[in-house]
């Protein structure tokens, strides 16, 4: 199954929405959820979506003593990891700094692969703030292979969803 990064970033700004609809969310406050309450959601919602997802799929991760790490979900060929910040978290959440193993991760899977980014604060990152993760992390010594990724930031502004995208080459 060939899956696009284009798909994939639809199909989160659809769940991102929905999270923050009343109707949809009824009494369930989905949008104040953490990573790690969100992720089994996810999951599921991808399932249903696509039809083919693989969660925590074993792989390359620089730096740490078994050199493995888990990418949260991959469907078709896209890898996939997620970050959330909460309404009341600072920014550090979704920084560049605190994702640097999402970041590495995506970095050596060999394919497409995107890092989402839901924020359900007031405070949304700007386009600068988004522009950092273009200063990718080092993956140690020795020659790695390393793959382009790319980011989508989804915020609110106005009751309305916002996307930001970057495609980032290293």
């Amino acid at each position: 199954m060939s899956v696009t990064i284009k798909e994939v970033t639809e199909a989160f700004e659809f769940f991102y929405e929905a999270l923050h609809s009343r109707d949809f969310r009824k009494t369930l406050p989905l949008n104040k959820m953490s990573e790690r309450e969100l992720l089994p959601l996810v999951r599921t919602y991808l399932l249903g979506y696509f039809w083919d997802v693989a969660p925590e799929v074993r792989s390359s991760l620089p730096g740490t003593l078994t050199g493995e790490g888990s990418i949260d979900f991959v469907v078709g060929d896209v890898a996939i990891e997620l970050a959330v910040r909460r309404p009341k978290d600072s920014k550090r959440f979704l920084s560049d700094l605190h994702n640097a193993t999402e970041i590495k991760k995506l970095m050596k899977h060999k394919g497409l692969a995107v890092l989402i980014l839901l924020d359900f604060s007031a405070k949304p990152f700007s386009d600068a703030d988004i522009e950092r993760y273009r200063d990718w992390p080092s993956l140690g010594k020795g020659n790695h292979k390393k793959s382009p990724f790319n980011v989508a930031y989804f915020y609110r502004e106005k009751r309305a969803t916002k996307c930001i995208q970057k495609n980032i080459r290293v």
